[in-house]
């Protein structure tokens, strides 16, 4: 690998996000526009970053000159991930084997949300493809604004869409009780307790 590429590819944190954005979802495309918002970047900067990527051949783009029947992406030019640049599997694996988020840094926030008695991560932050959700809380007056806030920022970080679920204390202890299968597939397969106040 030259210096070079070296240096382009690790130079800084926000180009980790932009990583993790194209290598988790490599047959998307997206806007410079799109890639700052997923990333919860400045525009400017996303533009050189991404600017640096496609010079070293790990980026392409494609322009969209008009919209065409049955189409969902408006005219513009979109940037993708090149799935044969020389380290892309590395660079993958890399991205998809390293722990997506800090967990200190979910747990904080997660208890901010309001009087959270549990909550689970799985899916993205299990390695697991088959999971049904990646993220669960359970809890009451959790408040909406600071959960979307918080949702945002961890997919920034995670380089993807957060599947997830919130349900009441009542709501839960009823289905559990019940041995709803959405509760049972979730404490079933591979996840990580960060908060468990309800003992199970």
């Amino acid at each position: 690998m030259s210096v070079q590429i070296l240096e382009q590819l690790f130079d800084s944190p926000i180009k980790v996000r932009i990583f993790k954005l194209f290598l988790r979802n490599p047959n998307d495309i997206f806007k410079l526009s799109e890639v700052a918002d997923k990333t919860q970047s400045k525009q400017a900067i996303v533009r050189k970053q991404v600017k640096g990527l496609e010079e070293i051949g790990f980026l392409k783009k494609r322009r969209i000159k008009g919209k065409r029947k049955g189409a969902d992406k408006e005219p513009g030019i979109y940037f993708y991930v090149n799935q044969g640049f020389d380290f892309y599997n590395e660079l993958r694996n890399l991205v998809l084997k390293s722990s997506p988020a800090s967990i200190d840094m979910i747990f904080k926030y997660i208890k901010r949300l309001g009087r959270v008695r549990l909550a689970i991560l799985a899916g993205v932050f299990m390695n697991e493809d088959n999971s049904r959700l990646d993220l669960f809380l359970v809890g009451d007056g959790i408040a909406g604004r600071k959960l979307n806030n918080f949702l945002k920022n961890l997919e920034a970080e995670v380089g993807k869409t957060i599947d997830y679920s919130v349900l009441t204390t009542d709501d839960f202890n009823y289905r559990f009780s019940m041995f709803d299968r959405f509760i049972l597939d979730i404490l079933e397969k591979p996840h990580k307790k960060l908060i468990n106040k309800l003992r199970i």
